[in-house]
């Protein structure tokens, strides 16, 4: 028997809802690391199983053994993934990793529901991969999580030029998990060392730094001594530290400098990651240094500390990083984020870093909403393609204003239905 928190029962049934109102949707669920998106894609495979066979897909073999292991004792679960070694294909339900099952599509059983997870990972294949199966059942329903709803450069994913998913139909606020105690607050410190990067090119494809170049300029002798000397200083009352780093190279150097630290990187063997991680969450590593292995699918509880020392113009990389440390752990007040690079004073609080339209030569793209089913869609767009609603034509003077609210790592905002947006107050003084 699944036991659901009550926000992961209401998106459940905001999800089935939708889906019966907009049977054509392809809905996505917004819901933060640590907010249990494998519970609720256990709810929901368990629902639409009623109705046909559920695929559930993601792109790591962590998640996909992560998310098997959510579902009831009582369905017969397949895995399909070349890392766990298994390649099962019975219904009602398979969890797929997607690298592994996308050319092995008719192998498949007829697909009712198809689930994505981790969806801001969605790239050319999943689109092709949806056309293939869509084949065999043109009606099947796509539903998608994850916990940034826009891609690495901010876009919409929706607003995609081959978006998997038709718009967000739930999203969980980190304020309300803030709230509630199901996410544990994160504190920032800036330490005396600083990491330039301004002469770093942007790597046009993706909107982030260029890897080669941004290694080039962090990974010095003495920036290393220093970050190192900082992150033992500043974090002598942790126990439990993450580590990111811009590259191999930048990793295993500072790993030589922290005492009782370990690396993983891509390239590390399956079997000595899988122990390095398990001797992680055991307590008996205190420095887990990695680049960009341990952003998603990476579930430890037990750490306490995020040292940041990867420049980044990605606002899913950071969401992503500062997500790793906020889920609460016994005896864990709170995370400390040691910001090396200056993210969080670009970027603001993760729980209001949101998506934005494609960048247009003139800034972003103009967008609107849709009355009826609250979508997000281009200016242009004359009927909403989640409900059919035909739009009134435009008004001249529409535009978005996004603030930003300063330095604080999470600002514990809640939007109401109303869209007023509801601040946590400690203390007023006159």
């Amino acid at each position: 028997m699944l036991r659901l928190r009550p926000y992961q029962e209401q998106v459940v049934e905001l999800t089935k809802n939708h889906l019966i109102e907009y049977p054509n949707a392809m809905p996505t669920l917004v819901v933060p690391t640590g907010g249990g998106k494998s519970l609720i894609s256990a709810a929901l495979a368990t629902h639409y199983a009623k109705l046909g066979n559920i695929l559930i897909v993601t792109f790591r073999k962590e998640l996909v053994a992560q998310t098997a292991k959510e579902m009831p004792n009582h369905l017969n679960v397949s895995i399909f993934s070349a890392g766990i070694g298994r390649k099962e294909t019975k219904g009602p339900i398979i969890v797929a990793g997607i690298q592994s099952i996308r050319k092995h599509w008719q192998r498949l059983p007829t697909i009712h529901t198809l689930l994505i997870d981790e969806a801001h990972w969605g790239n050319a294949s999943y689109v092709e991969f949806i056309t293939n199966l869509r084949k065999v059942n043109c009606m099947m329903r796509v539903i998608s999580m994850t916990a940034t709803p826009f891609d690495g450069r901010g876009v919409h994913l929706h607003m995609l030029k081959a978006p998997i998913t038709t718009g967000v139909c739930a999203q969980v606020q980190m304020g309300e998990l803030l709230r509630d105690g199901f996410l544990c607050n994160v504190v920032s410190y800036n330490p005396p060392t600083y990491l330039d990067v301004s002469k770093v090119g942007i790597d046009n494809k993706t909107g982030d730094y260029k890897p080669g170049e941004l290694q080039a300029a962090v990974d010095v002798d003495e920036l290393n001594a220093k970050v190192a000397d900082d992150i033992i200083r500043i974090f002598a009352e942790r126990k439990s530290i993450l580590v990111f780093t811009s590259g191999v190279g930048h990793a295993d150097h500072l790993a030589t400098l922290l005492p009782g630290s370990k690396v993983v990187v891509g390239s590390t063997p399956k079997r000595e990651r899988d122990a390095i991680i398990q001797a992680f969450r055991a307590g008996q590593v205190r420095y887990l240094v990695a680049v960009d292995t341990l952003l998603v699918g990476f579930d430890a509880p037990c750490a306490d500390g995020l040292a940041m020392v990867r420049p980044t113009k990605s606002p899913l990389v950071y969401v992503q990083a500062v997500g790793r440390i906020m889920r609460p752990f016994p005896g864990k007040k709170d995370a400390l984020l040691c910001d090396f690079v200056g993210v969080v004073d670009e970027m603001g609080p993760v729980d209001e870093v949101c998506g934005h339209p494609p960048r247009t030569s003139e800034g972003d793209a103009p967008t609107k909403v849709c009355d009826n089913c609250f979508t997000i869609v281009f200016c242009g767009t004359r009927v909403c393609p989640v409900c059919g609603e035909e739009f009134p034509p435009p008004r001249d003077g529409e535009h978005i204003y996004d603030p930003r609210t300063g330095q604080l790592v999470v600002s514990g905002v809640i939007t109401d239905e109303r869209g007023l947006r509801w601040y946590p107050v400690e203390d007023v003084t006159y």
